[in-house]
């Protein structure tokens, strides 16, 4: 058992390093700003476009990605979705200078992380532990890949500042060099540490190349795979909503910029790394139901943000940093389990992969439109805006309240039937 255990975690860091370095580099400018406008040679619109194409591309990848991630084993599709992107990161590297390659690579960075890399990696994950165990496993996942963007991100940070000096470009092409190899090595781990058949669950023996196209429908129809989608979105929505609480710290608030900062990376990072196997250790050990932990996740988010309805301006500055990362654990309470959530939902693992698609597709449509509309609201109110945010995010925690209220109903009926 013990041993069972130690692969199992060893699989689960393989998985959380390979899915945190997989989006680094079609989010790098968040990082490397300066360093892809000075290398690139592209205006401020043109890099400002990738991310554009990347999510447009994105989208449209998940639901026939997710088909492939039922019709064929996770682990061919991980191995050549990793080494894919690793091979990418080496082709930026020598050809960044071109913006027509830079725009082909990042549509390609849409089909290496998501189309079916992502679906199967949800579902490689589900698959290695049983419906018990669902709430520990995504939440330790959600640990393990907050570590490893942490680690890729020091780590880069390193190599381009020794590598680079005061040179721009040169330590850019450091840090592509060094993610591409980064990438490789996740690649490498999958291959060793993952077994060819991932399966520990009950229905863990079908659970792979028996889907039908009445199978793939019929996903459509299951309430779980629409409840799980709210639940995604609810997240994803407090999650914009919480990214302007930094902004609001500073002007409305009166916390200094470099500490508003700082909290907002530990808010990431940090709490990922203690919300995600809270949350898995509530839903599994005390709850034993994911759906009623989603309950109190979403509750904690509502919480959390409402308190920065009253809180007044020039509050003290301590106790403004714990009510900013109680924001963030309250986040991750929900974050690290709401796809583990299938099982009590009656999601069969032959179309995990699939309903993870839809989930998401459905459930990040929100980074389309809100990040616009809350910023229009900060244009035309000033600072008054920021309530209204802050307002929009704690109703969303009601309609994921309800949405896991639902979810706890819906996993009371499958288990009386079931019985």
């Amino acid at each position: 058992m013990a041993s069972k255990n130690i692969k199992r975690f060893l699989l689960l860091f393989a998985l959380g390093v390979a899915y945190g370095f997989m989006y680094v580099m079609p989010y790098m400018k968040s990082s490397f700003y300066d360093q892809m406008i000075a290398a690139m040679g592209c205006t401020n619109a043109q890099l400002g476009s990738l991310m554009t194409y990347y999510t447009i591309a994105l989208t449209v990848s998940y639901l026939p990605g997710g088909w492939i991630g039922d019709k064929f084993k996770p682990k061919p599709i991980l191995l050549v979705s990793i080494f894919g992107q690793a091979a990418l990161s080496f082709l930026f590297m020598f050809t960044y200078q071109s913006y027509t390659m830079a725009v082909i690579i990042w549509l390609l960075m849409a089909l290496t992380g998501g189309f079916a890399f992502w679906p199967a990696l949800m579902k490689g994950i589900r698959m290695t532990g049983g419906d018990e165990e669902q709430g520990r496993i995504f939440g330790v996942f959600e640990a393990l890949n907050g570590c490893a963007s942490l680690l890729l991100s020091f780590i880069m940070l390193g190599i381009m500042s020794i590598a680079g000096g005061g040179d721009l470009i040169t330590g850019f092409k450091s840090a592509l060099a060094c993610m591409g190899v980064l990438s490789a090595v996740s690649g490498l781990l999958v291959l060793l540490l993952m077994p060819k058949e991932s399966a520990y669950g009950s229905d863990g023996e079908a659970a792979t190349g028996k889907i039908t196209v009445r199978d793939y429908i019929d996903t459509f129809k299951i309430p779980g795979v629409w409840i799980m989608s709210i639940l995604v979105w609810c997240y994803v929505t407090i999650s914009a909503v919480a990214s302007y609480l930094t902004p609001y710290s500073t002007n409305v608030l009166g916390m200094s910029a470099v500490l508003a900062a700082s909290i907002g990376t530990i808010r990431t990072y940090g709490c990922r790394m203690i919300g995600g196997p809270l949350g898995g250790i509530l839903a599994d050990k005390v709850f034993k139901s994911v759906s009623k932990e989603q309950v109190l996740g979403q509750a904690a988010c509502i919480v959390t943000l409402g308190v920065f309805l009253v809180i007044p301006s020039g509050v003290n500055s301590g106790v403004l940093v714990v009510l900013l990362l109680l924001v963030g654990v309250a986040m991750f309470l929900c974050k690290g389990t709401y796809f583990s959530v299938q099982p009590e939902l009656g999601i069969p693992t032959n179309v995990s992969a699939t309903a993870v698609a839809i989930a998401t597709l459905i459930g990040y449509l929100p980074d389309m439109f809100v990040h616009t509309m809350f910023g229009n609201w900060i244009d035309t109110y000033g600072n008054a805006g920021y309530p209204r945010i802050i307002i929009y995010g704690t109703a969303t925690g009601v309609l994921g309240c309800i949405a896991a209220l639902i979810a706890v109903r819906q996993s009371k009926k499958i288990a009386k039937k079931a019985a």
